[in-house]
């Protein structure tokens, strides 16, 4: 059924968002994600990769300007050999520089030229035995001296170029003679013809600063454009990272806002109420009071107008709450219909003007879905204090729920404030369904499908009774009646209980013991007397073939009936040791065919058409895996 839109107003979801009143603990303490994320290391980070930048700079231009002085070597000893094969290798000959004759005067000018010239700070002319023909520094002219190893390649035909630091006074160049100074020392072989032996050797000295000069400022050069590079890199790295940062942060706080939101309302959510309240209630000397609020009439809502009627109603509660909560309250949805408030204010009348105030704005809320009339929305609410009635959160929300059961129980539109009596009820509560949830746990160990079984057919018979809008006390049996139906089974012996094939009829009437030891146990606790029925008679049939006492029709309790209806589903549905589970079309198939000779024909067919409808709209019908002493919750979703 569609739904009709409304103008918004105070009871309008579409602005609903999670109040300011209620922070997020993430605020309290701002967290980012992502190891980039923190301030240091996003800088250790950028800098490390600045720093590999620069490294791998000076790396480069290390390797670069070494290569460059290699091809300035390479130059001058091109230039060298230019000279030799140019004017040497054809005006001298063998006899002439191994009779230690001098050089042609022409000869002798042109290579003072290159020294005068500045191209060349010493040039020697060797003989092969060592002796300095020609040498531009006239004592050392017609010396000789020992060949050492360069001398010696180049008399061997190769070309040798050495370059190194000496003093000054050692090279001949100019300057202050203490100070070490790069030079260039090459050896070319003269020939005296194209392919001949070495017949001398042109030793030359060249200054090598320009060449240094050039290495350093080309080294220079490029550190200069790395750290320019780097620069540029460091501000991009930055920024990169810091726009991810945030843009992680924000996804971060959007993912951890709905981590604590309710989808549905926008509301703090049932783990954040929880986490907010034992944050609270662990100070010292906690001070407050907590209430939870049910919408009334939600089930009959749903099942009248849909799930979609139901999520209006809720998000109209929400819109109400945002929009009268005071600062500093704790509000949001807890459960399926249930919302909490809390105050942690010394006493309850901020609370309860609080209360008060939710209750007026809801009774000026219309809904309406199609053509239905205006219909009323409110809520029942229990309130539980702290710390009178417990300091822990989770005592101070049992009371309070046992509260909220007390106000439905009057009617809806109603506020209890837990009392004496409350406590006394839910601890006597308490007590008795402890008893029996060690119980249903002992029944799990001995076996598993037993306990999955009860629950399973808790949540058909539930939904039966939602279709039947049953009403909620007798709703409240039925759940009980289904959790407890099987507990008799805890005094069937394993081999029978699990055995993996069928029964005998010896051991099939062991079996039927169970509703009677179940009925037995139920039966000592006078606040089950009503639960009875449904755990004594649920295998009773229609046609009064039955057991253990043979009613037949309308003689069988309507709660054994309802309870056989979903037994006999759940345990068509469920694989077990002796054979596989049917489909759920199948087992609706055979349980319509039961209608009339083992279960009630109208609860069966109503089940049945219900069933059907349900599993054509996508609806699932549920497990209702809860504690005994819980409030029921609601069974499709």
């Amino acid at each position: 059924m569609a739904i009709r839109e409304e103008p918004p107003t105070i009871g309008s979801a579409g602005e609903t968002t999670l109040p300011d009143a209620v922070e997020l603990p993430y605020a309290r303490r701002p967290r980012t994600v992502g190891w980039f994320a923190r301030p240091s290391l996003r800088l250790g980070v950028t800098l490390g990769g600045v720093a590999i930048v620069v490294a791998t700079a000076f790396v480069s231009a290390t390797l670069f300007a070494e290569r460059l002085r290699e091809l300035a070597v390479e130059g001058a000893v091109q230039h060298a050999e230019a000279i030799v094969r140019t004017n040497l290798d054809p005006a001298v000959d063998a006899d002439a520089l191994d009779m230690g004759g001098a050089l042609d005067p022409e000869l002798d000018d042109q290579l003072a030229r290159l020294v005068l010239g500045g191209e060349m700070s010493r040039i020697v002319v060797w003989s092969r035995d060592g002796r300095a023909v020609y040498s531009s520094d006239p004592a050392l002219r017609g010396q000789r001296f020992s060949i050492g190893h360069e001398l010696a390649e180049a008399f061997g035909g190769t070309s040798v170029a050495e370059y190194g630091t000496e003093a000054e006074d050692e090279t001949g160049l100019p300057g202050a003679a203490s100070l070490p100074v790069p030079f260039l020392e090459i050896y070319v072989p003269i020939r005296g013809s194209v392919d001949g032996p070495a017949i001398g050797v042109y030793e030359v000295y060249q200054d090598a600063r320009p060449i240094e000069a050039l290495v350093t400022k080309t080294r220079g050069d490029v550190l200069v454009s790395a750290l320019a590079a780097s620069s540029i890199l460091f501000a991009v790295l930055w920024l990169s990272f810091t726009g991810a940062s945030r843009l992680l942060a924000r996804q971060n706080r959007l993912l951890r806002e709905r981590a604590v939101r309710d989808a549905l309302t926008g509301l703090a959510n049932h783990g954040f109420l929880l986490e907010e309240l034992n944050r609270h209630l662990t100070q010292p000397d906690p001070n407050g009071a907590i209430a939870l609020m049910d919408v009334d009439n939600f089930r009959l809502l749903n099942a009248g107008h849909g799930h979609r009627a139901g999520d209006e109603a809720l998000r109209r509660v929400a819109a109400v709450l945002t929009a009268v909560a005071q600062p500093g309250q704790l509000y949001g949805r807890f459960g399926p219909d249930e919302f909490l408030v809390a105050d942690f204010a010394e006493g309850t009348d901020r609370l309860m003007t609080t209360l008060a105030a939710i209750g007026a704005a809801l009774a000026e809320v219309d809904l309406r879905f199609g053509d239905s009339e205006r219909l009323p929305l409110s809520v029942s609410v229990g309130v539980a204090r702290v710390p009178h009635d417990g300091q822990r959160s989770l005592e101070v929300l049992s009371v309070a729920e046992a509260a909220l059961r007390e106000a439905k129980t009057s009617g809806g539109r109603v506020m209890k404030v837990a009392d004496q009596s409350t406590i006394g009820s839910l601890a006597a509560q308490n007590t008795v369904f402890g008893v029996f949830e060690g119980l249903l746990v002992s029944v799990d160990t001995k076996d598993h499908y037993t306990r999955a079984h009860s629950e399973d057919v808790t949540g058909h018979a539930l939904f039966l009774a939602d279709v039947l809008h049953l009403p909620e006390e007798e709703r409240r049996l039925v759940r009980l009646a289904g959790l407890l139906h099987d507990i008799g089974k805890i005094g069937i012996p394993d081999g029978i209980l699990r055995k993996p094939a069928p029964l005998t009829a010896e051991e099939y009437d062991i079996v039927k013991q169970h509703v009677a030891l179940g009925d037995a146990i139920v039966g000592a606790v006078p606040q089950l007397a009503d639960v009875r029925a449904g755990v004594r008679h649920h295998h009773e049939r229609w046609d009064g073939t039955g057991y253990l006492d043979g009613l037949q029709g309308e003689g069988i309790p309507r709660i054994a009936r309802i309870i056989a209806v979903a037994d006999a589903y759940s345990a068509m549905t469920t694989t077990r040791t002796y054979r596989k589970a049917l489909t759920p079309s199948e087992a609706l198939a055979r349980v319509a065919e039961a209608a009339g000779t083992q279960l009630d024909p109208e609860l069966a067919m109503t089940f049945v058409t219900a069933m059907r409808r349900a599993m054509a709209a996508g609806e699932v019908v549920s497990r209702e895996r809860v504690q005994l002493g819980s409030q029921p919750r609601s069974v499709t979703g």
